[in-house]
């Protein structure tokens, strides 16, 4: 499955291929990819859409992404 990231914060956006959709690994790419200091990432998903949010601790939209097969 690839995966299309988008942090709003100094507009960043790359894709990464992986193998199950879960928080760990997109908290992982995240943090290794989007320029992000909060570790307290949370992911919301709709499996409708293929899209979701990335929502930091302080409950604020930082980016979203979506999923392709």
């Amino acid at each position: 499955m690839r995966v299309n990231f988008n942090i709003f914060k100094d507009n960043i956006s790359w894709d990464a291929l992986i193998h199950q959709l879960n928080s760990d690994v997109l908290l992982r790419h995240v943090l290794v990819m989007g320029n992000v200091v909060d570790r307290n990432i949370d992911f919301s998903y709709c499996d409708e859409t293929r899209q979701g949010k990335i929502i930091d601790s302080d409950n604020q939209l930082i980016g979203n992404f979506s999923t392709s097969f």
